[in-house]
């Protein structure tokens, strides 16, 4: 497909010191890198470039410049123009005008107008002559593959003579010459001089919190696989190009694999991985008299452990923030036994629960992590939280009498309208297993209820607990007291 045209490119200074060769007028001739067959590689923006300098050899000190143009042609499966700043190079000619002054306002014009075809146009606002030596542009290419010692890369000129003006919207095809030219490249693939290793983490053996890489602790040396690659062209480099030493990588923290490149290639680099304690499983929340319980499975290698709370406030309608304490290895914590931590009555909350590790010292990074919830850096923060877990606060209820009717009981309790409503259970036994039987109410409003179709002359228990529902979600409170009455 072809491709927009170059913009004209600014004026640089060149003392051109390659001697003229003589032509036949109208002859035109390429001559790369002076005329040497051997392929120079440079690094522009840390890629990997072949360094072309095209002389034109055939222009006189008589022919005006701006009647030359040429088209360069080149192999796409080898290469690729490299379109930069730096596409041009040195780029113009050390002039003068008629009258002997010199001059700079010669310049290039370079378009590519198709893959594989580069198109040179020489200007010049005025008629400026050679003061000496041959025109000449630097041109790069990037390669399209690995090339081996001695691999041929060629290029063809198609050129046009005298002309009376300027285009670089087609190739002139009269009264040119065709010339082809052969480098041969003396490199072996990537002995680029600069050439650095960029580390990248096999996904495989890692997971990711945003652009942190992260492994579970387990007791054991963590060794999570890597690539290094190629900053110039992004191949992956073989492991024999480089040694590498795993640190700090079994206690949970942070560890560390360090890279030394040899061989072709020079300079480390280094990947960094947290080693999260796993996250906390099997999490309950329940509410009880002195508040919620909340209760989860411990964590191998944890020290203690961190709660999260945050409260849906029907006021505002709007989260809190988190809250946190520090715990001891217990596997239970009651929120609302803190006075400084308080839970109210018809309050939605959640609840996550975080393992944390013994404090100590990162002798590489120098810092002292875990064991330290209250540190405001937050290097405690190296666990992940477990399932988030979810309950409204409902103050236990307080029975107040059962009272025996013919085949019936009436139970009273104390009620509160801050939630949707109660349920009472009945029972023969105080264990509320043997002829169980529940009653829900509806209405909070209501603060008894009488249960029929009983058994005659026999004891019952009984026991009521309210409920709260919250986006398609019942939540219950706690058990009351319990009382008994007997049927008549």
């Amino acid at each position: 497909m072809k491709k927009a045209l170059a913009a004209i490119l600014a004026l640089v200074l060149l003392a051109a010191l390659v001697p003229t060769v003589a032509a036949a007028e109208g002859d035109f001739e390429l001559v790369i890198n002076g005329g040497e067959t051997n392929a120079n590689m440079t690094v522009i923006n840390e890629q990997s470039c072949l360094k072309v300098d095209v002389y034109l050899n055939g222009i006189t000190d008589e022919k005006m410049l701006a009647s030359t143009n040429f088209a360069l042609l080149y192999d796409t499966e080898q290469l690729t123009y490299f379109k930069n700043s730096y596409d041009l190079g040195v780029h113009s000619l050390y002039t003068v005008d008629s009258s002997g002054h010199e001059s700079h306002n010669y310049m290039f014009l370079v378009n590519e107008k198709e893959a594989g075809e580069v198109l040179i146009a020489m200007a010049t606002t005025y008629g400026c002559k050679l003061k000496d030596g041959m025109p000449f542009i630097t041109l790069y290419f990037t390669l399209n593959g690995q090339l081996t010692e001695g691999t041929e890369i060629s290029f063809t000129l198609n050129s046009a003579a005298t002309i009376e003006s300027i285009s670089l919207d087609e190739i002139l095809s009269g009264g040119g010459k065709t010339v082809k030219r052969t480098l041969t490249t003396d490199f072996k693939p990537y002995t680029v001089s600069g050439v650095k290793g960029i580390f990248e983490w096999n996904t495989d053996d890692v997971q990711f919190k945003g652009e942190t890489a992260y492994v579970l602790y387990n007791g054991k040396a963590q060794t999570p696989r890597f690539f290094i690659k190629n900053s110039l062209d992004g191949s992956v480099i073989d492991p024999s190009n480089y040694d590498y030493e795993y640190k700090e990588n079994t206690q949970a923290g942070t560890g560390y694999v360090f890279v030394t490149l040899k061989n072709a290639y020079a300079g480390e680099c280094k990947g960094t991985f947290k080693i999260y304690l796993p996250a906390t499983t099997k999490t309950t929340v329940e509410n009880i008299d002195e508040g919620i319980k909340v209760t989860w499975e411990p964590v191998e290698g944890a020290a203690g452990y961190v709660i999260y709370r945050r409260a849906w406030n029907l006021v505002d309608n709007g989260w809190t923030t988190f809250a946190r304490w520090n715990n001891t290895t217990a596997t239970t914590y009651i929120d609302g036994v803190d006075a400084s931590h308080k839970v109210y009555a018809g309050t939605r909350y959640q609840y996550g629960v975080k393992a944390y590790f013994t404090r100590r010292l990162d002798p590489i990074a120098g810092a002292e992590i875990g064991g330290n919830v209250n540190d405001n850096s937050g290097n405690f923060n190296l666990g992940l939280v477990g399932p988030l877990k979810t309950t409204v606060r409902i103050t236990t209820r307080k029975l107040t009498s059962v009272t025996g009717g013919s085949k019936q009981l009436t139970v009273k309790w104390e009620g509160s309208k801050n939630f949707t409503g109660y349920e009472v259970q009945i029972a023969t036994n105080a264990a509320f297993t043997s002829n169980l039987k529940t009653v829900k109410i509806t209405n909070a409003a209501t603060y008894q209820t009488t249960i029929k179709s009983l058994k005659a002359r026999t004891t019952y228990y009984a026991r009521v607990r309210s409920y709260h529902e919250f986006n398609g979600m019942t939540y219950y409170g706690g058990w009351s007291n319990v009382l008994n009455g007997k049927t008549k």
